[in-house]
Formats: structure tokens, sequence, C-alpha cells
């Protein structure tokens, strides 16, 4: 589908695909799109009126979707292997890139058994042929002693039904003396504990997809171990949450 041209950071060979082939991977997301059971989602993402808030992001989420699969290309080399962890619908139109331009292997882990249940339903409906497959269950367990050269990690660590002391610092929403310092200090070693599982799966030169808000975690694993970490200038805001997301690059 895209033509090998150039070379990468490491001076392997790169896919580049041509402005068609990113026009079909599109045609692609649409039309798995067009297969999901939005009403679920919508019970899932929202409290109320779920199903018609989709109705509204769709279009938008393809449309970031498609800017960050352009972006993520430029950082990753082909039949790579990428370990998305907490990816949800969002995360499908760099996904479909991935592996039907880039000829890359995705690992995608989500702790909602519904969230993907109803994402493979629709792939295996609208793109049986596609070597995609959400799978349930802590990231760490899904890629088990697999070794990855990109980790896609958007607005993981931010989650306020999982860490709302967290959460609540990061965004803001929390002033200290509303905070509970003993629970901040509890979720602070989870996501730690997580990070530090996520990043032990990188090679040695790997690449990292985040939010601007969840950098700092990486930052500190990479300073800890001596390795180095170098921020791009690629930035695209997320759909569903409006956290402007980017690229670390490890060496």
């Amino acid at each position: 589908m895209a033509a090998l041209e150039g070379a990468g950071r490491t001076g392997e060979r790169r896919l580049s695909p041509s402005p068609q082939d990113w026009l079909d991977v599109e045609k692609v997301a649409k039309k798995v799109f067009g297969a999901v059971d939005w009403a679920k989602l919508g019970e899932i993402y929202f409290h109320e009126d779920g199903e018609r808030q989709w109705q509204e992001r769709r279009q938008l989420v393809i449309e970031l979707g498609g800017q960050l699969a352009r972006r993520l290309a430029l950082h990753v080399k082909p039949e790579g292997m990428s370990l998305w962890a907490g990816a949800g619908v969002a995360e499908l139109p760099v996904l479909l890139a991935e592996v039907l331009l880039l000829d890359r292997t995705v690992v995608a882990a989500n702790l909602l058994e519904e969230e993907c249940d109803v994402l493979n339903a629709a792939l295996a409906q609208a793109a049986p042929q596609v070597a995609l497959h959400y799978e349930t269950g802590d990231a760490r367990d899904v890629a088990g002693d697999q070794a990855f050269d990109h980790l896609g990690c958007i607005s993981l660590f931010t989650d306020p039904e999982t860490w709302p002391a967290v959460s609540g610092v990061t965004y803001g929403r929390l002033h200290p003396v509303q905070l509970d310092l003993e629970q901040f200090a509890t979720e602070r070693d989870q996501v730690r504990e997580l990070a530090s599982g996520l990043f032990a799966l990188l090679n040695q030169e790997a690449c990292i997809t985040t939010t601007a808000e969840e950098v700092a975690w990486f930052l500190e694993l990479a300073a800890k171990q001596e390795r180095q970490i170098e921020p791009t200038d690629d930035v695209i805001e997320t759909a569903v949450v409006g956290d402007p997301v980017g690229f670390l690059l490890l060496s």
C-alpha cells in the first residue's frame, strides 16, 4: 500500500505512505465507525446523551486520529511493534494506520471489556482482513514477554475514575486544602508502578506517544535509568479529552 523510501533515526528504511494511502485508511476507519454500536459506547463514556455526543465527535476523532498517525509515522519504523495502554475508540484510526500503512504489529489493551467487545465487533464486521484486535486487561499482562519500540499512553495516568486525586492535581481541579494527602500518595505510587512497568517493556530505542500531562512520569523514569529522552515538536489535540498529545524519543 505504501512505498519504502528515506532513512529513519536508526538508519532503517521507512514507509512513506502516499496521500491516497492515507485516504484509503480513512475510508476503512469510517467504515469501522459505521459498524460501531455508539449507543453502547455512549453509555461507557458519558453520563447522558452518550450516543448523541459521539455523533458530534466521530468526524473529529477520525480527523485528529489521522493527524496523529501521520506524525507517528515519522517516529517509528515499519514492521515494528506498538503497545497501546488504555486504547479505545479514539485511538482506532491510529491503530489502523499502523497496521495497514506501516506494516506494524499492534497490541491494544483496555481494561473495559465492554468497550473491547464493541470495537472488536465493529472491526470483525467492517474490516475482517485487518490484523487488529483489542485485548481486555492490564497492558503489562497483555504484553507478556514481548518488547516494543513504541508505547501509546494517552490520558491513562489522568483518568479521574481510576486516580481522582492525581487527576485532580494534574488538571488543577483540586485546591491544596481539598487534597487527601494519603490518597494522593497511594495513587501516585500506583501510577509510578504502572509507568515503570510499561517503560520496562520498551526497547533501548523507542518512541512514546503521550499527553503533555503525562510526560513527567516518563521523564522521571528516564532520569533514574540515565536514558536519553527527547520531546518532539509534534503536538495534536485529542478528540475526546482535548489534551495535547506529542512524542518522546528514547535512546
